[in-house]
């Protein structure tokens, strides 16, 4: 049975492993009440906490998803690819699941590019190879040289930094297994969208942390109602700013 695999929030020693939608208990702290501690490398209890730091979750604002609902939250993954030591120890962190099992780091393109080298850089003992999928209309293709080489006959993980609907990740597993490559599993950063492992048609899907924000249909949304203005820079909002320039709250840069 497929699975997602995520570690335990309230002791970051055992893994909670989610089948069907339903949480397990962890088996390590049996979900009692531990004292944390943060003097360590980046884990899945602070990871939110340095995207935070660093400027990469947003609160209290009016956002438009990929999905065209709208809520007050959003992981903006750019502030953090600058902190090249903070990527470092999270794909330290996206790999360690997986060692051993892998030949090649596949991502796709672009913010995945810097996640797809770092990971593989970060990968104890022999470095995997790292390549990724760029973008052709609204699909992923190893067009550059070189690059079907290190899929066919390979074992190969997809690492991500922002798991939503899945969309991408979908596509490039299944790209890559057009070129014969064995998907081992899926790691990413935060899952956003509470997407499982059946959903992206893979054995496993490791999230170092997990968020779920409350969205809702645009004539469904409290934020819409009270004229909250919509952020236009991030996320979908200049899409929806060309579609409804009349929205009477208006709209707002944040970048």
């Amino acid at each position: 049975m497929a699975r997602t695999e995520i570690v335990c929030p309230n002791c970051v020693l055992g893994r909670i492993y989610l089948d069907d939608g339903r949480s397990a208990i962890c088996p390590t702290c049996k979900g009692k009440r531990v004292v944390r501690t943060l003097d360590r490398p980046v884990t899945e209890l602070n990871v939110l906490q340095e995207l935070d730091r660093v400027g990469a979750v947003l609160l209290d604002r009016h956002f438009v998803y990929n999905s065209n609902r709208h809520g007050s939250g959003y992981i903006n993954m750019d502030p953090l690819f600058p902190n090249t030591g903070l990527v470092a120890s999270i794909c330290a962190q996206l790999v360690r699941p997986f060692e051993g099992d892998f030949d090649t780091v596949v991502s796709p393109a672009t913010g995945g590019v810097v996640l797809a080298f770092a990971s593989a850089s970060q990968t104890p003992g022999k470095k995997p190879a790292a390549v990724w999928a760029d973008k052709s209309g609204d699909d992923f293709r190893f067009e550059r040289a070189g690059f079907v080489a290190h899929l066919r006959g390979k074992r190969v993980l997809v690492v991500e930094d922002l798991l939503t609907t899945g969309g991408s990740v979908i596509k490039v597993c299944r790209e890559a297994e057009q070129h014969g490559a064995e998907i081992i599993g899926v790691s990413v950063i935060c899952n956003r969208g509470g997407i499982a492992a059946e959903q992206l048609g893979v054995s496993r899907l490791v999230a170092l942390a997990s968020v779920n924000f409350a969205a809702a249909v645009p004539f469904e949304c409290d934020l819409c109602a009270t004229g909250v203005p919509i952020v236009e820079d991030i996320g979908h909002g200049m899409k929806y700013k060309a579609e409804h320039p009349d929205y009477t709250g208006g709209f707002i840069k944040l970048l």
